[in-house]
């Protein structure tokens, strides 16, 4: 490791996370579900008092308690802010300076992966302004807010792993993921296996150690749902799918596989005529490939599983921690693209570079001119809907 990949990594994650708070201010949220989690830690509580009607999501959990139906790290992301500003604040602030930072933590991981500074530079932008983690981190609703922060810590582990550093630190950093999105967790045996790479350690060792990182997270996580719901079980996530006929096969099920990758490969924008403001996000979401053009170089990356096992292991990773968002119910909306996305988004991005600068084991030093176009024009898209949305409320 460089100082100077540490140094850029530094630069990069302060810059976008400045970026992130800039492109939303002035705005708030009105799921601030975390914010007022953090507000009743603060207090001593692990539930609220009260639940107003439109945060609809909130479930008794005992006489005038209420509970926060999700896992709770992005409230403990916002406890800084919640004690100096409104709970909608604190919450979209935290999101947004999680999903800025997340960008030089995989600047640091792509470095470590083997790719070149320019290609890492690439990667890092596509990520921070390509992608529907801009719009995500930036609204920083209660959805949106646990993908920013699982991102972030995401992408840490991965670095570790792609570093070949202390499959435990791997682990506790997967953990600390699980606790803002839960089917990032499946991504742990694929990043053991980087890991062991990496760090020339047998693989079931490392296995062992990357599952001890992460056990004293899933054990936080049993105990708060011991706390919220009297069970070991996370009961709810089944109470909020009762009665809803997007979910008429249980939480999870092989049949709805294909509305997801209808989501995924071909949901389209809606054309608004009249307006100068034509293209505008459906908020059911947008085809992968349309909100991020750059990703098509994934199917690339792909292709070099078989002479490159840290790719292999990167692109399992990516499709272990969209398995579990691959037979859920829904696609995700309310969302601009396809948010499920960002559960797997440092190795997508990885992927993708490595799909356009890998060859025979070796890399190309800059990227090509097509894959630049097409990184120019996922940030286009990706910065024309954030102001879209947040500032215009184009959004059918």
């Amino acid at each position: 490791m460089h100082f100077g990949d540490r140094a850029i990594a530094l630069a990069i994650g302060a810059i976008c996370a400045l970026a992130y708070l800039v492109a939303g201010a002035g705005l708030a949220t009105d799921y601030d579900y975390y914010g007022r989690l953090a507000d009743a830690i603060l207090h001593g509580r692990w539930f609220l008092e009260e639940a107003p009607s439109w945060l609809n999501e909130l479930l008794p959990c005992g006489d005038g308690r209420f509970c926060v139906a999700y896992p709770p790290l992005p409230a403990i992301l916002a406890l800084p802010f919640a004690a100096f500003v409104p709970t909608a604040v604190a919450q979209v602030v935290a999101s947004r300076i999680a999903g800025g930072a997340s960008a030089g933590v995989l600047y640091h991981a792509l470095r470590g992966l083997g790719a070149p500074r320019a290609y890492a530079l690439a990667g890092t932008a596509v990520s921070a302004f390509g992608t529907t983690l801009l719009f995500t981190s930036v609204d920083g609703r209660a959805w949106y807010a646990a993908h920013s922060g699982a991102m972030l810590f995401l992408t840490a582990s991965f670095d570790v792993a792609a570093r070949g550093g202390a499959p435990v630190l791997v682990g506790a950093l997967c953990g600390l993921a699980t606790l803002a999105r839960l089917p990032v967790a499946a991504a742990f045996p694929a990043l053991a296996y980087l890991a062991a790479l990496r760090s020339r350690t047998g693989y079931p060792r490392a296995l062992a150690l990357v599952v001890a990182g992460g056990l004293p997270f899933a054990a936080i996580y049993v105990g708060y749902d011991l706390l919220r719901w009297g069970t070991p079980l996370d009961d709810g996530y089944a109470r909020l799918t009762e009665g809803d006929v997007f979910f008429n096969h249980g939480l999870f099920s092989p049949v709805y596989l294909p509305r997801q990758l209808y989501a995924i490969f071909l949901e389209p924008p809606d054309l608004v005529g009249g307006t100068p403001f034509f293209l505008r996000p459906r908020f059911i979401g947008m085809s992968l490939f349309l909100t991020t053009p750059a990703l098509l170089w994934i199917f690339a990356g792909v292709r070099l599983m078989r002479r490159d096992a840290a790719i292999a292991a990167t692109a399992a990773a990516g499709l272990l921690a969209l398995l579990p968002d691959l037979f859920h119910g829904t696609v995700g909306f309310q969302q601009f693209g396809y948010r499920f996305s960002i559960d797997a988004q440092p190795f997508l991005i990885a992927l993708a570079i490595a799909g356009d600068g890998l060859r025979r084991g070796v890399w190309r030093r800059w990227p090509s001119i097509l894959f630049l176009v097409a990184m120019v024009l996922s940030c286009a898209v990706n910065i024309y809907a954030t102001i879209a949305i947040t500032r215009f409320d184009y959004w059918q």
